[in-house]
């Protein structure tokens, strides 16, 4: 118990502030885990018929205004897997192109 009021009490705002996605001035709008359903595709015989699970941490983050930001990122990483990082920077021209 005493451990945990430790940890409540412990401000993580330093560990925060040395975040790689921040350093260029983005903010965090959304961070979750989400489920994803993971298929390995084989050139030749295409994707699995059946994935696996995994907890993926979304997050998207914003350069500049909320409602009318210079820049949108999205982060996608594994806690199970390292080397699983997926990046997706799109300005204004190109966002308008993705809707």
């Amino acid at each position: 118990p005493q451990d945990i009021s430790i940890l409540n009490s412990f401000d993580f705002t330093a560990i925060e502030e040395m975040d790689p996605s921040l350093s260029d001035g983005h903010r965090i709008m959304y961070e979750r885990e989400v489920p994803f359903e993971l298929r390995i595709q084989d050139a030749n015989t295409g994707p699995q018929e059946v994935g696996t699970l995994e907890a993926i941490k979304v997050k998207v983050l914003i350069l500049g205004d909320e409602m009318n930001p210079q820049n949108i990122r999205i982060e996608l990483t594994s806690e199970n897997d390292l080397f699983f990082h997926y990046t997706y920077s799109v300005e204004e021209s190109g966002f308008k192109g993705l809707q």
